[in-house]
């Protein structure tokens, strides 16, 4: 959300040099916004709430012999973010960085229009996003658009996070000023801040320390995976950009571009790789239902434990080694408890027919029953492990240990009402539904059939209490992607 004004008084056709006319100039100027000012979202092309061009304050001239600065009357000008180009009707609007007030302005071939470098440009190679100095006639029609040469660009910027709350942005560990009227666009769209995922790839424009604009170079799509079945608590790599544990009813947020796509499940031995392209704002679909497990191939493992009566487990379930046990080919995990011993754990493969495994655990060093520690697994890198909402990161330190406020409270997400939910790639249910509140960045993405697929991040709070969110309709659907399949 952004302020946008609207001026209903023309502010004098004339202002002379008096200090008297300055001051009521100044008098209107506040009375009319303090009047007429509403809130409206950032989002389409344009807003219909636009201050004529007219309305711009005048240019400071010299200073007069009693060494007071005058209105230049022929001339007005701002510095502003380009949100609005309309090649038709010739007329482009700004974001005054001053005020905060968006301006419309005309512009003809007559107008003197140059790049940061001073040389002479169209107007196809101005920049939505990009800052300009505007200097128009009374009358509101552009004589000149430069780049500003007050303002910096930062492009292809990616992990860029702000807070509208604290008014703060970061960009490269630096901290900047995020200004409370900063433009945020994706192509000639108005988005909200909360719209551009860390993935994303944006250009960031300010002047000084403060952000003025945000732009989205290259944005995101949406990748679902259909046909898994056999790969469930495998992994599925996308590219360099992602790792992530395969469960039903995934949808990927994956910055737009082409990937190959790996999958696997290591216990059932099973791989299988396509290729996908993922366009801006479009959801694809990458099914897998050919690859199937092949008949099941079993092994039998003799064990051979000291202590005698240790308890195991295989998978997670107690299972005999009187006699030898029968294990499918692939990865398992033993877990051995006995009193006064260490506890015993090891991650091992069946790769044959028949095979004996000897066991040796550890006595306690303290031998006392209860006491025992974990001998350290021998899984790879790549466990299951994984949080299936937010990160808990962010806890307080309360009497210098690690306290996680957020426990016992909830996330409430409200709408938009009948879409599905998925909370960092995972289904979570059906609008309204309410997740576990975790401290940290949550990605909360929305689809419904024949609407287009819409993802929110936001940043959990470590603290007490629940919250909840509220996010506008999806749009329309967008035509979807093809895929490239290998």
């Amino acid at each position: 959300m952004k302020p946008v004004y609207i001026i209903k008084e023309y502010m004098g056709k004339f202002i002379n040099r008096s200090k008297e006319a300055c001051r009521m100039a100044g008098a209107i100027i506040l009375a009319v916004v303090m009047s007429f000012s509403l809130i409206a979202c950032s989002s389409g092309k344009s807003s219909s709430n636009i201050i004529k061009g007219g309305d711009i304050l005048p240019i400071a001239s010299k200073a007069s012999d009693s060494g007071e600065t005058a209105a230049n009357p022929d001339e007005i000008s701002i510095t502003g973010v380009l949100t609005y180009i309309d090649g038709t009707s010739q007329k482009m609007h700004y974001m005054d960085v001053q005020s905060g007030n968006e301006y419309e302005v005309s512009y003809s071939g007559g107008t003197d229009i140059k790049s940061r470098y001073d040389s002479v440009i169209t107007t196809a190679r101005l920049s939505l996003g990009t800052i300009y100095d505007v200097t128009c006639n009374r009358d509101g029609w552009a004589k000149s658009i430069h780049e500003s040469d007050k303002a910096w660009k930062i492009s292809q910027i990616t992990g860029f996070s702000a807070d509208e709350r604290e008014r703060t942005a970061v960009i490269s560990s630096r901290t900047y000023k995020y200004a409370r009227s900063a433009v945020v666009m994706s192509g000639s769209e108005r988005i909200q801040l909360s719209e551009i995922m860390k993935q994303d790839a944006v250009t960031v424009c300010g002047i000084d320390s403060t952000v003025y604009s945000v732009s989205v170079d290259k944005g995101h799509g949406y990748l679902k995976l259909t046909g898994v079945d056999d790969f469930l608590g495998g992994y599925v790599d996308i590219g360099t950009q992602m790792v992530c544990v395969v469960e039903k009813d995934m949808l990927l947020t994956v910055p737009e571009g082409e990937y190959k796509v790996q999958i696997q499940n290591t216990n059932r031995s099973m791989s299988a790789g396509k290729t996908v392209r993922i366009e801006k704002d479009t959801d694809v679909t990458l099914d897998f239902s050919e690859y199937r497990t092949r008949a099941a191939q079993n092994g039998l493992v003799e064990f051979s434990v000291t202590p005698a009566g240790a308890v195991m487990y295989i998978d997670g379930t107690q299972v005999s080694y009187e006699q030898p046990v029968s294990l499918e080919y692939g990865r398992h995990t033993v877990v051995l408890r006995s009193n006064n011993y260490m506890a015993y754990e090891e991650v091992f493969y069946v790769t044959q027919s028949y095979e004996k495994k000897i066991i040796d655990m550890t006595i306690s060093k303290s031998s006392q029953p209860g006491k025992s520690t974990t001998k350290p697994s021998q899984t790879s890198a790549g466990n299951n492990n994984r949080s299936t909402a937010a990160s808990t990161s962010g806890n307080a330190i309360v009497n210098g240990t690690v306290k996680n406020l957020t426990e016992g409270y909830y996330v409430s997400i409200k709408g938009p009402q009948g879409a599905a939910v998925y909370v960092n790639n995972y289904y979570v249910g059906i609008a309204p539904v309410t997740v576990d509140k975790k401290a940290g960045t949550m990605v909360m993405t929305f689809t419904m059939v024949g609407k287009q697929t819409k993802s929110y991040s936001v940043e959990i709070a470590n603290s007490t209490g629940d919250v909840s969110y509220e996010f506008p309709a999806l749009p329309d659907s967008q035509p979807v992607s093809s895929v490239a399949v290998d």
